[in-house]
This record gives structure tokens, sequence and C-alpha cells, in this order.
């Protein structure tokens, strides 16, 4: 049976009054089970049981609601064959990064939901050793460790284990990185088995670190694509130029934490990498390429960094491949980017659209009331003309034409009281004109921020306290109890309280939804 509970509300989440919805049940084929009209109660509060055939096919099905007003709202869940979960399985690695010569220590407990100790379960599991390129997640864009670097990629296969009487192992995974000079990450996959029952698995990533700091690169133009936890990350795209200028890069020492340190005569170096292609061919191959490889050390600058700082540097590139080292001189550790001048012969967008350039927007508060101004700071790539807009789901909402200045403008945008909804963006599109002399192409920017509306003062503090165990087939008495934003206590309040086998939620890794977020 799948319980459907509703509650109908404006773009501002208020209440209206209640009306009967024509409600679609879809299959996972797209075919239309059955219909119904959903009613709502003296309350406005809506409650539908849905009882799936037996043979029912499994996969994503979808609730398609009409309200009435020509725009279909869709819910989608799913109806799956599945054994819930009767057991917790608990990962734990080390607070900080490790050192490639150290053996990794995991120290893992299993027990059963009601209680009790997994005693003498056994664990298998896998480890999985990847280059990790993104290494601290305080400085997003940044690349450290070397990508020229072989040999980072480790798949193992651990020896089964039985946990103890209380459930616990300790699990040693014995190095085979030690001589790594770039970061990596770790990624532990164990599955706790029961019999009769279904196997567990949970990951935890364990970050490897050569040094106790590292120096990272970021390009200052173009993006680079990357893969899953399981691909190899140095193999990740390659920034791209659009040909206009020199390539800008930002460098950065920074440990495990995301702390910007400082550090003296860092060597940074511009690499052409450059391969002969050439033909062979052979009786059992027929004819195939092959390349020669060469790298040309064209440039290389000294820089300092001062503490809580970066620094920038930029180089002059002609057409082709290149690569850029940051050396850290007190440590010797090397961090190193691949990214390509102008644009590729094949397709400089691999298929798609023509990727603008972004313009920062900015504005100076966190949420807006009715009527409030906001003001938006817009930072355009370079100075231009375009436009600034307030966009929502229906279309634009209110717009001005703009000149921006490379160093950004701050413009004020009248929130009307009629946007009293939660999908308004501001958006900002600049222009750079195009001049044939110096020959620079017209360029086009977009930025897209969302603008959020202060709802604070509705929003309910909500409280349960219920006993910690519960016996089977016996009632629960829970206390609920309900506190508005300013700390008074509403007038009334509609409850509903729903219990969910927790083994359930570990399959489908149920999220709750937060109304605010």
């Amino acid at each position: 049976t799948v319980l459907l509970n509703g509650l109908l509300r404006d773009s501002d989440g208020k209440h209206v009054k209640p009306q009967p919805i024509t409600v679609e049940v879809r299959r996972p084929d797209d075919q239309v089970s059955r219909k119904f009209v959903w009613e709502a109660d003296s309350s406005g509060f809506y409650q539908y049981q849905l009882q799936p055939a037996e043979e029912a096919p499994t996969g994503r099905w979808q609730l398609v609601f009409d309200l009435g007003d020509g725009k279909p709202q869709l819910y989608e869940f799913k109806v799956e064959d599945f054994l819930p979960e009767r057991l917790a399985l608990e990962l734990k690695g080390s607070d900080t990064p490790v050192a490639p010569a150290d053996d990794p220590q995991f120290d893992i407990t299993g027990r059963y939901l009601y209680g009790a100790p997994a005693s003498g379960n056994s664990l298998t599991g896998q480890v999985y050793v990847r280059p990790l390129r993104e290494a601290v997640a305080k400085l997003p864009g940044y690349q450290f460790g070397s990508i020229t670097e072989a040999d980072l990629k480790h798949d193992l296969e651990l020896e089964p284990v039985t946990l103890d009487a209380e459930g616990h192992t300790t699990l040693s995974v014995k190095t085979e990185w030690a001589a790594a000079k770039s970061p990596l990450q770790l990624i532990l996959q164990a599955s706790l088995q029961e019999s009769g029952g279904r196997p567990i698995t949970r990951r935890l990533v364990q970050p490897i670190w050569p040094a106790e700091q590292l120096p990272g690169v970021r390009a200052l133009f173009g993006s680079s694509t990357g893969g899953d936890d399981y691909d190899d990350e140095a193999s990740k795209g390659e920034a791209q130029t659009n040909g206009d200028g020199p390539a800008e890069f930002e460098i950065v020492m920074a440990d495990a934490a995301g702390n910007k340190l400082a550090a003296d005569n860092v060597k940074v170096r511009l690499i052409r990498e450059r391969r002969d292609y050439y033909w062979n061919y052979s009786a059992d191959d027929g004819w195939s390429y092959h390349f020669n490889e060469k790298f040309l050390n064209l440039n290389e600058e000294t820089l300092n960094i001062s503490k809580d700082s970066t620094a920038r540097i930029s180089f002059p590139v002609e057409w082709g491949p290149y690569r850029v080292e940051v050396e850290d001189p007190a440590t010797g550790m090397i961090s190193s980017l691949r990214f390509w001048a102008g644009y590729r012969w094949q397709d400089n967008t691999d298929g798609g659209a023509v990727r603008p350039d972004q313009v920062k927007l900015a504005l100076d508060k966190p949420a807006y009331n009715d009527g409030d101004t906001a003001t938006v700071t817009v930072t355009p790539p370079a100075a231009g003309k375009g436009y600034l807009l307030i966009e929502s789901s229906e279309g634009p909402l209110w717009w001005k034409e703009i000149d921006v200045p490379a160093e950004g403008k701050s413009y004020e945008i009248p929130l009307d009281k009629q946007w009293a909804r939660h999908d308004l963006y501001v958006t900002a599109l600049v222009i750079r004109p195009g001049e044939r002399k110096a020959n620079i192409t017209p360029k086009r920017a977009v930025g897209v921020l969302h603008l959020p509306l202060d709802r604070a003062p509705r929003k309910l503090a909500l409280t349960v306290t219920a006993p910690e165990k519960m016996r089977p087939k016996q009632p629960l008495t829970l206390k609920v109890a309900a506190k508005n934003a300013d700390g008074s206590v509403p007038k009334q309040v509609h409850v509903l309280v729903s219990a969910v086998d927790v083994g359930i939620l570990n399959i489908t890794r149920y999220a709750t939804p937060d109304p605010f977020a």
C-alpha cells in the first residue's frame, strides 16, 4: 500500500481553498494504471491509500495531478521488490589524511537494528585508490598533484574477516602506493553479511597526502570535466583558452584543512606538450597511427605567496597543448594542470553549444521581505552592455538595460509584493563588443543567482519526545511540541506522524525534505 499525503498550497506556500484534484497513476511504461479524484478532509488535508496490483511492474511510477490550470504537477515514487535491512554498519578511518607509506587503519562496527551486536558476522570488502585532483574541499577548482604521475590507480580485494563478540573489527590495508607524490583517495567499500538476510554495503573515503602542504593551481579560464570515484581523475578534460590572450593561473599553498600557507621561491613552469604523429603498418593490424611525445620547458618563474593569500601568474601561449607545473621548493612536491590554447580543430565545444563565460552576481542580503529593494553587484569577465532580469518559471518579471565596467557595478532591484514565489532568479547577460582592428571577437557572459525570499517568521520548530525502545504490537506514546519562530506557541497545529522501518530508509537513502531549503 502506498500512503499518499498532500497539502494544497500556492507559490508562496500559503493555504488555499481545497478543491477536488484529478490524479493519474502512471506505470513505468508510461501507461495509465488508474485515475481517481482526490478530495481533502475538513481541515484541507489530502490522504489516499493507493493499492498497486500484486503483479504491478517494478520501477519508477508517476502521479500526475490536474488542478485545472493547465499545468500538471508530477510526483514520482518507486515500486520495488526488497528485503529491508536488518543490520547497521559503521566505518571509521583517520580524521586527517594519512601518509602514502602508512597502512590505513579502519575501525568497523556492526550491529542489528534491534540493538544486538553483529557477533560472528562475516565482512567482505574492496579498496579502490584513485588520484585526488581537487584535494581540498574549501578550495574548489584548484588542482593538486602531478597529472603526469603514473601508477596511482589500485584495486584491491580484501580477505573476509569475522566480527568479534562485540561486533567489532579493525581492518588494516597494506599500502601499495608508498611512492606516491600526489594526493590520493582510498575508497573502502565494505559489506556485512547476514545469514538468511541481505548484506549491507557502506563506503568510506580516506584521503592520502604525500606532505603536510601541497601547491595547488587553478586555471582562470575554461573548465575541466571528470568522472566518478572509480575513474582515474588524472584523465580529466583539459581546460581551454579562447585564444584571446595569455593564459592566467592562480597559485596557492595549502594544507588538507584548506588553510592558505606562506611559501617563498615557488617555481612555476610552462611546458609545451608536443606530439609528433606517424603512421605504421603491420600485417596483423593494418595501418595505425602512433606518436612520439616531447616536453619542452618554455618558461619558468618564481613566486612568493603570502599567508592567507594566493598568487597569480600568466604566460603567453600559442595554439596547442600545454602543461603548467608548480613546485614547492621546501618539499619538492609538484602539482600540474593540462590546458589547450586556442580552439581545437574538431569542435571547441565537444559537440555542444558554445559555453558563455560567467558573470559573477552577489546580493547584499541572504533573503528579502516583500517590497524590499535588493542590491545586486554584477561583475563581468569584461566590460560590456546587456540586461539584468528577474525571472520565474513563468518568464521575466522585471528587466533593465545595463552598461557594466570591467570592475563591476551595483544595481538596485525593487521587489514587487506580487512576486510572492520562490522560483525567482536574478539573471545577467553581458555582451563584450568586438573590435576588428584588434582582432577581438564579441563575447557573451551569463550569470544566474537565486533570489531568496525571507519566510523565517513562518517556520515552526518541532520537537518529538519518544521512548528509547518500543515493544512490537504495543501502542507507542509520543510527545510533540511546536513553537513559532518568535518562541510563542501556535494556537492550533495539525501534526502527521509516520513510523517507517529504518531498514527501508537505509536502502533508499531517503533524506527528510527541508521545506526551507
